[in-house]
Formats: structure tokens, sequence, C-alpha cells
């Protein structure tokens, strides 16, 4: 399985959003916009409510503001949006048991964060998953692209050795990790909560198999796990239904017992 990490296995919208959006306020006044930092801020949460994009926030708040210079006060706000130190972070409390689950059944966890390679690693330690056992590997796609997470969902394909269906994404973006997993034909999962939460997919191919409210969902979901037995297939629970080309893939994981090794 490979997991996103933030709003995916921690709950960065309430750990962190709002902190990372006043240090960007402040980044924007002191780059020239002319406003105080307690008003940039306010206008950047009634932007986020709108519309959770860094460059729609940006460009709402320099309009708002009256910026001279956009550009150059957008990569500020930008810049200190992505750097913003991390503080102490806390797992979601579903997150380490459905990791020893999946272990327990021979299933291999991979993590592919993206962001600032320095301060996504800052958060991995932080969250005590620097090194765990649970955990095979942890990869960094980043703002430059140096590595994508489609890359990175590639690089792990290979070196499992594994067909894509028998791989499961599991993230909170559509137009990130849920549609990099469905192009590579993976199956994918979206836990709909979080700082992305307000975003709908804008295709079939941004659409997951299955959408969760928790991670706690995920055991639940009709996949055979690893070594399980056919018979011991998770139930579906309270997760809701997806729909299109998603929801045939889902149909065909449960018809022919998918094995997510």
């Amino acid at each position: 399985m490979i997991f996103d990490l933030d709003d995916t296995l921690y709950d960065n919208f309430r750990q962190r959003v709002r902190v990372a959006h006043r240090s960007a306020a402040k980044a924007m006044v002191e780059a020239g916009l002319k406003a105080s930092v307690e008003a940039v801020y306010r206008a950047r949460l009634r932007a986020f409510r709108d519309d959770p994009m860094l460059r729609h926030i940006d460009t709402e708040v320099c309009s708002r503001f009256a910026a001279d210079d956009p550009v150059r006060i957008s990569h500020a706000a930008r810049e200190a949006y992505f750097h913003c130190p991390v503080g102490k972070l806390t797992l979601f409390s579903g997150t380490i048991p459905l990791l020893d689950h999946l272990d327990r059944h021979g299933v291999r966890s991979f993590v592919v964060s993206f962001g600032e390679p320095r301060i996504q690693r800052a958060k991995i330690k932080s969250l005590g998953l620097e090194g765990h056992p649970l955990i095979s590997s942890i990869l960094y796609a980043d703002r430059d692209k140096q590595l994508t997470k489609e890359a990175a969902f590639r690089q792990i394909q290979r070196g499992l050795g594994l067909p894509a269906d028998e791989i499961l994404v599991v993230g909170d973006r559509p137009m990130s990790e849920i549609r990099a997993g469905n192009e590579l034909g993976m199956h994918t999962v979206r836990i709909h909560r979080g700082e992305f939460a307000v975003q709908e997919p804008q295709g079939p191919e941004e659409e997951p198999d299955y959408v969760v409210k928790s991670i706690s969902e995920i055991r639940r979901l009709a996949y055979v796990w690893g070594d399980q037995r056919p018979d011991q297939r998770g139930r579906q629970g309270s997760a809701e239904k997806a729909s299109g080309p998603a929801a045939n893939r889902r149909q065909k994981a449960r018809i022919n017992q998918v094995r997510l090794d």
C-alpha cells in the first residue's frame, strides 16, 4: 500500500494549515503588502474557504490589498507556507492499527509525501515515522518535480515487482495521488477530509475506487489483504460509493478478490 502523508496519516488541516497561513501572511507583509499581518491572515482564510489552492489564495489576497508586485509577494507567501517550521505532530488514532493490520497480513506499506523535502522529513520525524518498522520506505515528491508522485509510485511498483492492480494508493487529493494511482492502473481510496476536502474530482481519472471519512475504515473495504483468505475480506462498512469508471474497477476488485501483497 502507498499512503500520502498530509491529511492521510495525520490531521494536517488542524495541526498545520492555520499556522502555515499565518506564516505566509507575515511573509506577504514583509515583502511589501500594505496591510497588517492579522488582516492578511484573515483574508487568506476567507480565500481558503472558497478554494484551498495556494495560487488562488495568493491571487485573491494580492488583489484585495492592491499589491504593487503580486508575483514577488505571492512567491514570498508560498515559500513561507512550505517552509513553516514543524512542531509536535500527532498521527490519526487509526494510523498505527491499520499499519499493524497490514503488516500482520504481509502487506508492505510505503509513504509518498509532497512538499518541501526538508519540511516533510521534519514532519515524518515529529510523527515518529522515521525508521518505523511498519513502513518499508518513505519517498519525497518535491515542488520542483525532480520526483513526482507518479514517478514515486512507479519506483515503488518496480521495486516490488508487482502488477499495478495489486497496489492500493490512499490519499486525500483527487488531482494528485488519486489521479496518479488511477493513471497507473492501481486501486485508489480517498480520505475525504482535511485541507482539500472541498475539491471534487474533475473527471473519471480523479475518481477513487472508494471514499472514506477516516483511515480506520480502510481495513473494512472489499479487498483481500495479503495472506488473508477470500472469505476474510473486510466489509464495506460506511465507505461512500464511487461512481463511473472507478466504480467499475471497484467491482472488478471484489470479483477477482484482489490480493494486495
